[in-house]
């Protein structure tokens, strides 16, 4: 029985393959019911556009903080943006929060967009901020764009927090120079958890702002106990080797993982011809999953929340400890993450610093 909401808990919105939009309700319903804090929407370009999912939330779930983790700021015009923000501001009465990500340089590429830097991401967090406090920006000219006028006049006075969803330590930094919250990647081990907090308080310090000021969210991919075989490779395997078709070096690298059994893995017949697929935890079959899973080390899937609820619960407990102040169950639906919720409700620590439904604050 629910006994009180979890706002350091929060789960991510629609991500079953192949994605079913229309699941964005009774999942909301039953984050709410179990007592979850947040609803975190990563967007991907089929089913899943940020602003309709978040505004499916706030209407079925008017308890849960809701937060775009990540959209790409460079796939809408600044306007266009500014408002979704002021929007789901409003509407959720300051329950929304607003993140980014760099994404991947092969993708933009191929789709004739610009890359994304930590200048272009400074630029850009600095307009959306103005244009929410101002109502206007004239004449920009900055590495995120030249516009000769830009409006927001909402007559909020202010917009949601902003925050980035980060891997390497320079964006982790950047976070802690700039933003109200970072959203920490999935599949961190211990050492790549505590070197990105430390990143992010050395950009807040650098920038003369307070390190204790930005929310940190772990990001556990959530495998529950008791689901197929085919969904704990999907899941686990599945899902680890998608983000290597993205950025593998970039995360092998922060984890400190061997990069020769990253490199057999990286050039293996298995890993080249499912990732030509296009994403391989949505379209590989169970066969390439299970070839998969023999060049992935068991390590690599450790940062997970995955076998008994107990045992998940102690693994989201662990991380609270090593210093993030939240925890994402990311790749499960409310339901099936029930009874490790349960489980971490029976041994929830004391938080350091108590924080607000809004994923982008404290409390």
């Amino acid at each position: 029985m629910t006994t009180g909401q979890l706002d350091e808990l929060a789960y991510y919105a629609v991500t079953h393959h192949p994605a079913d939009a229309r699941r964005v309700f009774p999942e909301a319903t039953d984050a709410e019911a179990l007592g979850l804090g947040s609803a975190m929407i990563s967007e991907r370009f089929t089913v899943k556009e940020a602003g309709v999912l978040a505004g499916a939330i706030a209407g079925r779930a008017p308890s849960l903080g809701i937060a775009t983790a990540a959209i790409n700021h460079h796939m809408r015009h600044p306007i266009i943006t500014a408002t979704m923000g002021s929007t789901l501001h409003a509407i959720t009465e300051g329950r929304f929060a607003m993140s980014f990500g760099r994404g991947a340089a092969e993708h933009w590429r191929a789709i004739g967009q610009p890359l994304v830097t930590e200048a272009v991401l400074r630029d850009f967090i600095g307009l959306l901020r103005q244009l929410w406090t101002d109502g206007f920006v004239l004449d920009h000219d900055g590495p995120a764009g030249t516009w000769p006028v830009l409006h927001n006049r909402s007559g909020l006075g202010e917009g949601p927090p902003l925050g980035l969803v980060a891997v390497g330590p320079r964006t982790m930094a950047l976070a802690g120079e700039l933003c109200d919250f970072v959203v920490m990647h999935t599949f961190f081990s211990e050492q790549a958890t505590q070197s990105s907090i430390e990143a992010v308080r050395r950009g807040a310090e650098r920038a003369g702002r307070d390190p204790d000021a930005v929310r940190i969210w772990s990001c556990l991919a959530a495998v529950p106990d008791g689901i197929s075989e085919e969904d704990r490779l999907r899941r686990g395997v599945g899902r680890l080797v998608t983000y290597f078709q993205a950025y593998g070096d970039t995360l092998v690298s922060v984890n400190g993982w061997d990069p020769a059994v990253w490199e057999r893995l990286r050039t293996s017949e298995v890993f080249t011809t499912a990732a030509a697929a296009g994403a391989i935890d949505a379209s590989a079959d169970t066969e390439t999953l299970l070839r998969l899973a023999d060049l992935v080390p068991e390590e690599w899937l450790a940062a997970s929340a995955r076998g008994r609820p107990e045992d998940a619960a102690a693994t989201i407990v662990r991380e609270l400890e090593l210093g993030c102040h939240s925890v994402i169950l990311h790749g499960a639906e409310p339901h099936e993450i029930a009874p490790m919720v349960a489980a971490y409700r029976a041994v929830r620590p004391a938080l350091a610093r108590p924080v607000a439904t809004n994923p982008g604050l404290f409390a």
